[in-house]
Parts: structure tokens; C-alpha cells; sequence
């Protein structure tokens, strides 16, 4: 018993550091080394990484207020290279029901309170965040603008975002209905997903596929060196 502990004790320096994040929906994850901030945050229900910055497009530089069309908003996540990553694109969503806009006050792919399964950002927007529509799903007013901090905005809860703006939001998916000319967006500002006009100005938020590596915190390095010593040091005692 007394051999096991040096062993028992790193498992648990392994795995109790990502315990208490293990059942979240967001785990932030440090891509600079500098322990004070996240530049990304893997989402776990939807097994994608959202960028940190929810208007990194100005935050950049890139754009002088992160209002774009949906060509620029499209080419520039597309192109967008981050901390050795350079596979973002825009949020998706799902057109289900009828091709366009299935409008209703609660469950579909357009309208207030959509299925959070119809798009990424509307599943971050009600599932993660827990913010509300301005309509209920029975089309009367939620009292989300009075009870919120912002008279004007539904997004009440940004979680650990930063710069996530009460306005429109692009996805990266055309509108069926009329490809040409309209994309789907979700408004954050009143919990809204419809499809818009692609010469519109809107945010862009953007997400990749899977999971990042973290850089690894100091001390939990420290830690699993001292244990790794550890194993070496008893290894030639026993030799």
C-alpha cells in the first residue's frame, strides 16, 4: 500500500485540475501562456471552440466596429489566424421545416425562441448563456428588457465573453430560400433568428471545429514534473 501512494497521488494530480470544469458547457481555454485571461472557450455540447473576443474583428483592427456584410464577415473568419490556428469559419445553422423562414414564437428554425439545435449561436445564446427572447414561446412580452441591465438588449448574460455586442450576428449559413441574397443571422439584442439580407451589417463571432490545446499552467507543469521525478527517483531506488 505504502509503494502505491507516489502513483495514487499523481493520478489524482493529473485528473482533479480539470475536475471542476469537467460538466461545463464552457472551458476556458489559455492559448498565450498569460494565466489571467482565455482566448478561446470549448464548448462541450457542441464540440466546437468559440473565439473569446465576440467583436475580435475591431478588437484587431481589422474592421474599424465589426459591422460587416456577410461576404466580409465570411472571408474574414475564413482567413483568421489565431494563435496557430487557422481553421475558423462563422457559427452554422440547421434550415429545418420548411425551406426559409418557419416562423413562430418558440421552437422552430426562425423566430423567438428557436430550437437552440437549429444553430450554434442560438444554442450559446439560450442553452449556454441562459438569456431569454423578447417574445415567450406564447408571443407575449418576457419582460426581458425590464428585468435585464440593458433596457435595450435581451443579452443579459455574455457569460465569460468579452465585447459581445446587443445587436445582429452572422452565421456562416446561407438562407435557402433565397441563397443569393440572404444568410441566416440571430440577433442577440431580442433573441431573434431569421434570415437577412447579405448587404446588411452585422457582428461575426467566430468558432472552429473540436478542441484547442491549452498551453499547460505553471503549476499544474510543475506538479506533474515533480511527480514524474518521483516515479524516476523510487524506479532506481528499486533497481
Amino acid at each position: 500500500m505504502t509503494h502505491r501512494t507516489p502513483l495514487i497521488a499523481l493520478s489524482l494530480i493529473a485528473t482533479g485540475c480539470f475536475a471542476a470544469s469537467a460538466h461545463a458547457a464552457l472551458e476556458g481555454r489559455d492559448l498565450d501562456g498569460n494565466l489571467s485571461t482565455f482566448e478561446a472557450y470549448y464548448d462541450t455540447d457542441l464540440d466546437i471552440t468559440w473565439l473569446a473576443d465576440a467583436n475580435y474583428a475591431q478588437t484587431s483592427g481589422y474592421n474599424a466596429d465589426g459591422l460587416m456584410t456577410w461576404e466580409e464577415a465570411v472571408s474574414w473568419a475564413n482567413n483568421l489566424e489565431y494563435w496557430g490556428y487557422n481553421d475558423w469559419r462563422l457559427p452554422t445553422t440547421t434550415d429545418s421545416g420548411e425551406i426559409g423562414c418557419d416562423f413562430a414564437y418558440g421552437g422552430t428554425d426562425c423566430g423567438y425562441n428557436v430550437d437552440p439545435a437549429s444553430s450554434e449561436l442560438a444554442h450559446l445564446y439560450h442553452q449556454t448563456l441562459g438569456n431569454l427572447s423578447f417574445f415567450t414561446n406564447t408571443g407575449a412580452d418576457s419582460g426581458a428588457f425590464e428585468g435585464g441591465s440593458d433596457p435595450d438588449s435581451t443579452l443579459d448574460n455574455v457569460g465569460p465573453f468579452i465585447n459581445f455586442q446587443p445587436g445582429g450576428y452572422w452565421s456562416g449559413t446561407e438562407f435557402m430560400a433565397e441563397p443569393e441574397f440572404f444568410a441566416w443571422g440571430f440577433g442577440t439584442f431580442a433573441g431573434f433568428q431569421n434570415g437577412i439580407g447579405k448587404s446588411d451589417v452585422m457582428y461575426a463571432l467566430a468558432v472552429r471545429p473540436g478542441d484547442v490545446a491549452a498551453v499547460p499552467e505553471a503549476e499544474t507543469y510543475a506538479m506533474l514534473l515533480a511527480g514524474l521525478g518521483l516515479i524516476g527517483w523510487r524506479a532506481r531506488r528499486r533497481g
